[in-house]
């Protein structure tokens, strides 16, 4: 819709600047589609500029507290952008298998666009992810995703990661949003798994909430075909782990089980 939004603003006031110019026939359109191309350009930037604006107003280090709709729309809609211009296609899958409620997402890692297609492919479940430091310090991304409650974590200081999961489990006994993460920790654009980190299934045990599996696949072919070629992106829920086994269960087995079913 961003895109589309854009394009549209782009050609009317291109089209608004040749209507005062002598330039005719192949010269004139020559003109339209520079001038919509530098409209274009200037109407992102403009975006960009907005958002860098916002975010001035978001705090750096503690959780939020508060739901925000409107910075979740504006999530949604510059990562459908992203995804437009990418010409990444999403195919979701097991869809109807999610609990009505909020659910820890567990997911494999081929690429830093992850997290961006599941946002979007489960856009109606509010979903923020658990990511590394270096990814909330990110120019005017880092704050803006704060802002939609993803948090940080950091697996080499126990006590500080012990207060992100609490914090994400906190997100989901309040009904915030939904929280995603990575058990296998880094990315891997390789169809054999990582071993995972048990510890993140604690946030699921804390808050009392449901874990659902799921895969990507081909996200890390998104760079490789750009600009001159589409990619299919494929996301499935492969099962969900009942909120009462998930209490019943120690963080490995549940961590084993996710696994499985990931592999199935």
């Amino acid at each position: 819709m961003l895109i589309r939004s854009f394009t549209l603003a782009g050609a009317v006031i291109s089209a608004l600047l040749c209507l005062g110019t002598d330039v005719r026939n192949g010269k004139l359109i020559l003109l339209f589609l520079g001038l919509w191309l530098g409209a274009f350009v200037g109407i992102c930037l403009l975006y960009l500029l907005v958002l860098w604006l916002f975010s001035r107003f978001i705090g750096k280090e503690e959780p939020e507290q508060n739901d925000h709709p409107f910075a979740r729309k504006v999530l949604v809609w510059t990562i459908e952008a992203i995804c437009g211009v990418a010409r990444a296609k999403l195919v979701v899958e097991g869809k109807e298998l999610l609990p009505e409620g909020r659910f820890l997402l567990v997911s494999n890692h081929r690429s830093n666009f992850d997290p961006l297609v599941t946002v979007l492919a489960f856009r109606e479940h509010d979903m923020a992810f658990v990511s590394k430091k270096g990814n909330l310090k990110l120019p005017i991304v880092g704050r803006w995703i704060r802002y939609c409650n993803y948090l940080s974590i950091d697996r080499e200081n126990p006590r500080n990661a012990i207060r992100t999961i609490n914090a994400a489990a906190d997100y989901l006994k309040r009904d915030l949003v939904s929280v995603g993460i990575y058990p296998e920790g880094t990315r891997n654009p390789t169809d054999e798994m990582l071993p995972f980190h048990d510890g993140v299934m604690m946030i699921a045990q804390k808050a009392g909430v449901p874990i659902a599996v799921v895969t990507v696949r081909d996200t890390e072919k998104i760079v490789k075909n750009f600009p001159f070629r589409s990619t299919r992106v494929e996301i499935a829920v492969k099962g969900v782990i009942p909120a009462e086994q998930v209490a019943s269960s120690r963080s490995n087995e549940l961590s084993a089980e996710a696994r499985k079913m990931m592999e199935a």
